[in-house]
């Protein structure tokens, strides 16, 4: 691997259009089964705007704008062109009016955004409220640079996990979808997600995906992960351990996960902080926190229906297993 690419974050998609792996039409297909939406502006004759989505329709006549299943980020992908940088800030704001004005009909929007929306004033224009969640991010360095920069107990966890179990690739995604149903069950928890075996090989097919394994010394997988990258990160999607394995196999993945994100140049990006205890859990790794836009706005009737029927039922780590 290229030696540059230690010391910093790598540069962004070339493709604008394309920032992230979520934003690819085969990730929205495997996440939805084709079923999503997006509205797009052209100038030209070529595209230089586009925004996807889901809808989700709930009592009352109510529909959400909102992230497909397993799609952590997604909001405008603008190609605002080449120009002095004032005159494409505002040609890149007059792109993403044009594209919410697309928006159907809808009573209540959600969307967290890729890293390379940098404001939400055009938004904020509109009557969107802006939040942040933040997230944790590790710089591809060597791995002994990295592995100094952890916690000593994060280190000691990993040593001791090392000695108990091996890691291996687990190339089958409906053996991951059933391992993560079984472990969720076992611990009476609810299970949110239906299309775990097609994104996992949507993105194994397309080399932006991997799933490992823990087994211990009979065999046996006690923990599994699944990571997917792009031209810039890598990003912790899902874990799923049994309830006799201790947590440190899930720490050993996670350091394998990291290593290899760092082989290609990637950002390890842990997808965002969910609890306080994810927080201790992701700074023994040494990363660094940085903040992710999240923009909404929702109607009256859409507040009332929500009480209903939640599309956003709180998911902990269990659930991101």
């Amino acid at each position: 691997m290229d030696a540059g690419f230690y010391g910093g974050i790598p540069a962004l998609s070339h493709d604008p259009l394309t920032p992230t792996i979520f934003h690819e039409s085969w990730w929205l297909n495997a996440a939805t089964g084709g079923n999503y939406q997006e509205v797009s502006v052209s100038s030209g004759g070529r595209v230089v705007g586009r925004l996807p989505f889901s809808m989700f329709h709930m009592p009352a006549g109510c529909a959400l704008c909102g992230l497909p299943e397993l799609t952590h980020f997604l909001g405008p992908a603008i190609d605002a062109g080449a120009g002095a940088p004032a005159n494409r800030a505002l040609k890149h704001d007059k792109i993403l009016r044009e594209l919410l004005a697309q928006l159907p009909r809808h009573t209540g929007f959600y969307q967290k955004l890729h890293k390379n929306v940098s404001d939400t004033l055009v938004f904020q224009d509109h009557g969107y409220r802006t939040t942040v969640q933040f997230t944790y991010e590790i710089a591809p360095a060597p791995p002994a640079m990295i592995w100094a920069a952890m916690r000593d107990k994060t280190r000691n966890v990993i040593r001791r996990a090392q000695e108990h179990y091996s890691v291996a690739d687990l190339g089958d995604p409906n053996a991951f979808a059933a391992l993560y149903q079984r472990n969720l069950q076992a611990r009476g928890l609810a299970n949110y997600y239906q299309r775990i075996s097609e994104v996992c090989a949507a993105a194994m097919a397309n080399d932006a995906g991997r799933i490992i394994a823990a087994r211990d010394a009979a065999g046996e997988i006690v923990a599994a992960i699944f990571y997917v990258w792009d031209a810039r990160a890598a990003y912790y999607l899902l874990t799923t351990r049994n309830g006799a394995a201790a947590n440190n196999a899930v720490s050993l993945l996670i350091w394998n996960a990291i290593q290899d994100s760092a082989a290609r140049g990637l950002v390890f990006d842990f997808d965002g902080v969910g609890t306080p205890g994810s927080r201790v859990f992701y700074t023994g790794f040494g990363g660094l926190v940085s903040p992710r836009y999240i923009v909404s706005r929702f109607d009256l009737i859409h507040r009332v229906a929500g009480r209903l029927m939640n599309p956003f039922r709180k998911k902990t780590r269990e659930n991101f297993q």
